[in-house]
């Protein structure tokens, strides 16, 4: 190692650890990436990439073996309510849905050979060396009780999530279905495929929940929902493709970084999932702050740009899943929805 470098460590080998293990300079900083369970690269269904995520994954080398998801045309997509009634339909977002295995992997190739992959689990990050530790260790991250001792235990939300992929969705299909204590959803894949997602509320507990449960008790939740909804459960299988968990959030952090500890991605603002930005925001909060620091920034202003984003995108996630899983009023909730598309649709 160059007496020139200083030394990283990375805790977390998932979107937001890769991706700035990917984007740090070799020739500026010695790093080293813990993780507890690489095998979990391969598992996972979808994971929505808006524009400024997927030119962050250019810039580290990491969008080039993806880039065939951009060959078909978007799709317009509709919000419904849970018995399939349109209540407005949008041009298709400049959203794309990438298979989370292909990700990781592209993730994983992009990382330089002097980068040091090691399998541990870190209970007790205070020890790790580094001029640097960062916390890309998700919502059970141990990193941020050393940031902002307040936030370190996640919050427990009352939902389960289930995610899968389908065979085939169709593009009248896509979309969101809100309901009472509900929600399905179906965007498009290559191939004609769909990664779809529900959540509901539910007692089911403890962690790891088992996936065949989860189906089972959604199967019955969603029993008079839209047709594609109780299709594509009753033909959802638990394989690696799909998962099953119960939703956790961050509490508001008012710092990322204290000394030498900084944690990015769900360790620093994990939320609910309606604005589809969780790995988005982790791919930003990676590479920006490899930027800062390759360019001799401050950790300081790093902070100040991604915490009001995040933060706001926390507290906005919340209040939409509130809003689309209403189990009162969904009527003044379908009419405002229905009101916000005929103002999209005039912009």
């Amino acid at each position: 190692m160059s007496t020139t470098q200083r030394t990283v460590t990375i805790v977390g080998g998932g979107i937001g650890g890769l991706a700035l293990a990917a984007a740090l300079d070799p020739t500026r900083f010695d790093v080293t990436l813990l993780e507890a369970e690489p095998s979990r690269r391969s598992l996972g269904a979808g994971i929505g990439l808006w524009p400024a995520a997927r030119r962050a994954l250019s810039r580290v080398g990491a969008w080039g073996d993806l880039d065939d998801e951009t060959d078909e045309e978007q799709v317009a997509g509709s919000l419904f309510d849970i018995h399939g009634r349109r209540l407005v339909t949008v041009a298709g977002p400049d959203l794309l849905v990438v298979e989370r295995p292909r990700l990781m992997a592209a993730l994983a190739l992009a990382v330089p050979p002097s980068v040091r992959m090691r399998v541990a689990r870190v209970d007790d990050p205070a020890g790790l060396p580094g001029d640097l530790v960062v916390g890309a260790d998700g919502v059970r991250s141990r990193v941020r009780a050393l940031v902002h001792p307040p936030a370190a235990e996640r919050v427990e939300a009352d939902y389960v999530a289930l995610r899968g992929i389908a065979a085939r969705a169709e593009p009248s299909d896509i979309g969101e279905y809100w309901g009472p204590g509900r929600l399905f959803g179906l965007a498009p894949l290559r191939d004609g495929r769909g990664y779809w997602f529900t959540t509901h509320r539910s007692a089911l507990r403890p962690e790891p929940l088992p996936v065949q449960t989860v189906l089972a008790e959604a199967r019955e939740r969603f029993g008079d929902a839209a047709p594609v909804a109780r299709r594509i459960l009753e033909l959802a299988r638990a394989d690696d493709a799909t998962s099953a968990t119960r939703m956790w959030t961050v509490p508001a952090m008012p710092r990322y970084v204290r000394g030498r500890y900084i944690v990015i991605g769900d360790a620093a603002h994990a939320s609910l999932p309606n604005l589809g930005r969780g790995a988005c925001d982790a791919i930003l909060d990676a590479v920006s702050l490899a930027r800062t620091l390759n360019g001799g920034g401050r950790l300081a202003t790093w902070q100040a740009r991604r915490l009001p984003v995040t933060q706001a995108a926390r507290v906005t996630a919340s209040g939409i899943m509130r809003f689309a899983l209403l189990d009162r009023g969904h009527e003044a909730r379908d009419r405002t929805v229905a009101a916000l598309g005929r103002v999209g649709r005039a912009r």
